[in-house]
């Protein structure tokens, strides 16, 4: 393979940027500071440290906020920050905050004088968008650094001692530098989704580092997100390891996955074996047989859970935040996923990954150790992702080719210390609990035939709930301008001038009354 030119490899990686930035919706920002962190064990300390240290302000959107041990800390530590002039906004997500919410966990905090709210909560305006959910997990302290990964303020990611329940795995990142503005900007923008005011515009924070990041900040029914993973895995030429909490791929994401892998691209899937969502690992392992077929590598972490939601491709490209590979962190909620083009922090995550398939078991085709055979032979001359220019790929080829054969005899030593299972037996237990489930259902609908119709029906009143809802609604806004304009009129008659009333004034009362609308119809995220 001859080696690339210069010019062609710019004109290359200036092509796949702007794919990467289409796809993303937001483009890559260099000048950054990064730092992984791994588990409660450095996240929580971290968050605490920045937070006690904040001086002018503190934005948190949060999916859960626990009432346990850690929740109630971090809460005190961010009422004593509002106590001393610290600008605290915290936007929790009502579905997972519901207890909280109702029980009035917040309410010391907003008596601080901490702005508190609630996104989405149920409300007949809202109908079948109550499915769509904030998952977000992000801290922003005086506008100078950001976290973002998978972990919520709660102590189940801290285990119980007492119990013998080991610590949950997850992985964070803590960033400085110009993505600031992005994640500024995320914030805002839910803030506002709820009724708030926006933030103050800030400006773009100075550069600290060399680290290149975008951060991708999804709202429902924009796949971002997708269309960027979906784009990695026909980019990756030599590594995508994943890890995912709640992995329920749809079709087109397991075909690239299969794409690449047959395409002789290393392709790792590290998943928890048991859920704290149990049914979800259920339908995640009617997955694993046509990505197994293709050369996919399934691992099952052994632990209580894995919670992280990362991929590393090449060792060029990471990706860490809140996003889980199915539909609903797809396409319905709000997630934020930061990804980053660094080697050395790339190459961090995938040794991380590496580490963590010695507390994983991998799940084969029916003790076939052995990957299955390549469409193509592994690819030995490739080059980097977004790395055209690398130099000297046919002098590095015979190194690379090196370095896999010992991966692949440190593999088998793995796999013989760690163990395998095989995937019938797994299968079989899913299809087998998912086949009941589906009869128990059939049966019940058979003997209470009202089972069945009474979603149906939930879902018809619903629909017209809340079109009648939202027709009062612009009646409200239709008569609110009316009486304004009236008003405007009387007003000017009485003062001598023309009854006439421009369209400036008629836009401008309008748009009065449709903010006093928006108020009333949002008083109800207010915690």
């Amino acid at each position: 393979m001859e080696i690339p030119d210069p010019a062609e490899g710019m004109a290359g990686r200036a092509l796949a940027e702007q794919a990467l930035s289409r796809a993303a919706g937001t483009p890559l920002l260099g000048g950054n500071r990064a730092q992984l962190l791994y588990d409660s064990g450095e996240n929580f300390p971290a968050w605490l440290e920045a937070i006690h240290a904040a001086r002018t302000s503190v934005y948190i959107e949060m999916y859960l906020f626990a009432d346990d041990a850690f929740g109630r800390t971090l809460r005190d530590a961010l009422a004593e920050r509002a106590r001393a002039g610290v600008e605290v906004r915290l936007l929790v997500d009502w579905f997972g905050c519901a207890r909280e919410c109702l029980a009035g966990f917040f309410r010391p905090l907003q008596a601080a004088g901490a702005q508190v709210r609630a996104y989405n909560p149920p409300s007949l305006s809202v109908g079948l968008g109550f499915v769509g959910r904030n998952h977000r997990k992000q801290i922003i302290v005086d506008a100078a650094r950001v976290f973002v990964g998978g972990l919520c303020a709660s102590s189940r990611w801290e285990g119980d001692a007492s119990a013998g329940v080991e610590p949950w795995r997850d992985t964070g990142v803590v960033l400085a530098g110009p993505v600031l503005a992005e994640a500024l900007a995320a914030f805002s923008d839910s803030w506002v989704s709820c009724g708030g005011e926006p933030l103050p515009a800030a400006s773009v924070p100075a550069a600290q580092g060399g680290v290149a990041a975008r951060l991708i900040a999804t709202t429902p029914s924009r796949a971002n997100l997708m269309r960027l993973d979906l784009m990695i895995a026909a980019f990756a030429r030599e590594t995508l390891w994943i890890t995912d909490a709640y992995f329920m791929a749809t079709g087109t994401y397991l075909s690239a996955l299969q794409n690449a892998a047959r395409d002789g691209v290393d392709v790792r899937l590290l998943v928890p074996r048991s859920s704290d969502i149990g049914w979800i690992a259920t339908v995640s392992r009617t997955q694993y047989r046509p990505l197994l077929e293709a050369g996919v590598r399934v691992f099952e972490w052994n632990g209580p859970m894995i919670h992280a939601k990362t991929a590393v491709a090449d060792a060029r490209w990471a990706r860490i935040g809140s996003s889980n590979l199915n539909v609903s962190s797809w396409l319905a909620n709000r997630e934020l996923d930061v990804s980053i083009e660094d080697a050395a922090l790339a190459g961090e995550l995938a040794a991380r990954f590496y580490q963590d398939l010695d507390h994983a078991t991998e799940v084969v085709l029916g003790g076939k150790r052995g990957r299955p055979v390549l469409s193509q032979p592994r690819r030995g001359d490739g080059v980097p992702l977004l790395n055209p220019v690398a130099g000297a790929v046919r002098a590095r080829a015979t190194a690379r080719a090196a370095a896999r054969q010992a991966a692949r005899i440190g593999d088998t030593l793995g796999a013989v210390v760690r163990g395998t299972r095989e995937l019938e037996a797994s299968e079989a237990s899913a299809l087998l609990t998912l086949g009941a489930s589906l009869m128990l259902v059939a049966i019940a609908v058979g003997f209470f035939p009202w089972l069945a119709a009474a979603p149906v029906l939930l879902l018809l009143s619903l629909g017209g709930v809340t079109i009648v809802a939202r027709s009062l609604q612009l009646y409200r806004q239709r008569r609110a301008c009316a009486d304004a304009a009236a008003g405007y009129k009387n007003a000017a008659v009485q003062g001598g001038k023309p009854a006439k009333i421009g369209r400036g004034e008629a836009v401008a009362s309008e748009a009065a009354a449709h903010a006093a609308d928006q108020v009333f119809t949002r008083d109800d995220t207010r915690l």
